[in-house]
């Protein structure tokens, strides 16, 4: 595995803090996945696609264009382009030919890799007229969470702040927080290392943040149980609940603010 920066010894790892040369590419691998969702926004609310599996043929298309290529495809063996859960699925559900229906929950969880540095993001969409206002409050509380989780960071603050800013507002509004899935570290060419990212945490807790960090954050709210199994192709994880939602940024830790890597705001 190449590496570059300073290396941080700590309790679950080795946590790379990368340098200029990873944050200029990242920065491009960010913009690429930002534009990727977007993309991906404008073929939901549209209807323009037939299957879930011919939507992933073009983002994936999408994003080679743009001059990344997709973390996900290949990654122990995983065979789409990106992850997209419907409804119950909670994350890391595989591109097929499920035909969505008005109402429906879907996420997006892709990362794009450009010249080796990775970026990771996902939104949740739903698909046509929601069924109820219930689905439309899950999805903004946890892109709420998210935000929160974001804001929470701060050069010397330990990393438990991310989680306990997450769970704050999933007890504060009655959803089920996912703490056995959650954010991650990246290096080089790799899109999970140390650290792990809690989404529950005592904020006193945990490795401080330091400059040059990065880190992928990743709420997953659910409209009642945390009870979650894994389908038989080995990928796709399911909840007990009857809906779940999934947001993820990409984030780089300076010395005196935190860039968002995967900001779709900005393009």
């Amino acid at each position: 595995m190449r590496t570059s920066g300073k290396v941080s010894n700590v309790a679950n790892g080795l946590i790379i803090l990368q340098d200029q040369s990873w944050l200029d590419k990242q920065r491009i691998a960010g913009k690429i996945a930002a534009a990727a969702l977007l993309e991906l926004e404008w073929y939901v609310k549209n209807k323009t696609f037939h299957s879930m599996a011919t939507l992933d043929e073009i983002i994936g298309r999408f994003i080679i264009k743009e001059g990344g290529s997709c973390t996900f495809r290949g990654y122990k063996g995983f065979s789409s382009n990106y992850c997209t859960s419907i409804n119950r699925q909670l994350v890391h559900g595989i591109a097929d030919d499920t035909i969505l229906q008005d109402g429906d929950l879907v996420s997006f969880d892709l990362g794009v890799t450009y010249q080796g540095a990775i970026a990771d993001t996902a939104i949740t969409l739903i698909f046509g007229a929601p069924k109820s206002d219930k689905q439309v409050q899950l999805v903004k509380a946890t892109e709420e969470a998210l935000m929160a989780g974001i804001r929470s960071i701060a050069i010397d603050r330990r990393l438990g702040c991310i989680g306990n800013a997450i769970s704050k507002i999933a007890k504060n509004k009655g959803y089920g927080n996912i703490t056995q899935y959650g954010g991650h570290g990246l290096t080089w060419n790799t899109p999970h290392s140390s650290p792990f990212v809690c989404n529950a945490g005592n904020p006193n807790e945990g490795i401080r943040f330091q400059p040059n960090m990065t880190l992928a954050i990743e709420p997953m709210f659910t409209t009642g149980s945390t009870k979650t199994w894994v389908d038989k192709d080995g990928w796709t994880v399911y909840c007990e609940a009857e809906m779940s939602a999934h947001w993820e940024h990409t984030i780089f830790i300076h010395a005196d603010r935190v860039e968002i890597i995967t900001d779709r705001t900005i393009l």
